[in-house]
């Protein structure tokens, strides 16, 4: 009895499971939305000018439904390049450079395109569309770069209120001898250097050779005279990156903008496809 009982629920086993095979309710259920138009599209060129154009030319169809038009949609990436160098400086270099890109603008429809049945095209079995949309002005890129003047107001609206004594700070934390002297002579802060000075006689480059340096103290550690500092409290962030040699201010600040561009082909429905992304840099 127990081994009829038990061919009999292998029985109905095999029943379910060709039901199963003939119905697949979970895939049934799972698949839902609806099918929109298919497209594809092209862009004149990769870089655009602000306040200008970018040609496109496109094809869709769509295997579910009526075309009803197509959108041009875009958001905008700014991208920050920021380059700051103390060249005052003998035993290391000092720059601080940054290059950022975020998201300035979400993606928003620019244009839309009617669609009209004269478009389609029998040899690409798919409607054809050619036409053009706007770059706003506004997305002109900018630079400041390596300015004659400068200017404190621009300073702190590019790189913040806290950056240029920041940058100073930093500056000052790496200092030696030798970037002392070059900047406090260099920029005429001291005519004698000298009296805040000792030296040291250096056998390994020669018998008579002497290395100058800071007075030590009893552990042998070099000691940066007070006046050092005093003197370092006079001297202005402009001062710090100012080539005076080239005659500009070792700063630079650059804007920039670029395009994540999309097609969207919408059906009767309101249903859509959109084409791939296009990226496009502004100049």
């Amino acid at each position: 009895m127990k081994q009829k009982t038990f061919i009999m629920a292998i029985m109905a086993m095999a029943l379910v499971m060709a039901s199963c095979a003939k119905h697949d309710f979970f895939d049934e259920d799972t698949i839902t939305g609806k099918v929109g138009p298919e497209a594809y599209w092209e862009v004149g060129s990769a870089v655009v000018p602000a306040g200008g154009s970018m040609d496109f030319s496109a094809q869709y169809y769509s295997s579910a439904s009526t075309i009803d038009h197509s959108e041009v949609w875009y958001d905008v990436e700014e991208t920050l390049d920021k380059t700051v160098t103390c060249p005052w400086t003998v035993t290391f270099t000092y720059t601080l450079s940054s290059n950022i890109t975020q998201q300035k603008r979400v993606s928003q429809l620019i244009k839309e395109y009617a669609h009209a049945e004269e478009m389609w095209d029998d040899s690409l079995h798919a409607y054809y569309l050619t036409d053009a949309f706007p770059v706003s002005g506004t997305l002109a890129p900018f630079e400041w770069k390596q300015p004659a003047q400068f200017d404190s107001t621009k300073m702190e609206q590019y790189f913040g209120p806290t950056y240029m004594q920041e940058f100073k700070d930093a500056v000052h934390a790496k200092m030696q001898y030798a970037d002392y002297k070059k900047m406090y002579v260099g920029m005429g802060k001291l005519d004698d250097f000298r009296q805040y000075t000792d030296s040291t006689e250096d056998k390994n480059q020669g018998e008579g050779v002497y290395v100058y340096h800071f007075p030590k103290n009893d552990a042998g550690e070099e000691v940066v005279p007070y006046a050092m500092d005093s003197i370092w409290e006079t001297i202005g962030f402009a001062e710090l990156i100012e080539n005076a040699a080239n005659g500009y201010y070792e700063v630079e600040y650059k804007r920039s903008y670029a395009l994540n561009a999309i097609l969207r082909v919408y059906d009767i429905r309101g249903v859509y496809g959109r084409t791939v992304s296009k990226h496009i840099d502004i100049n």
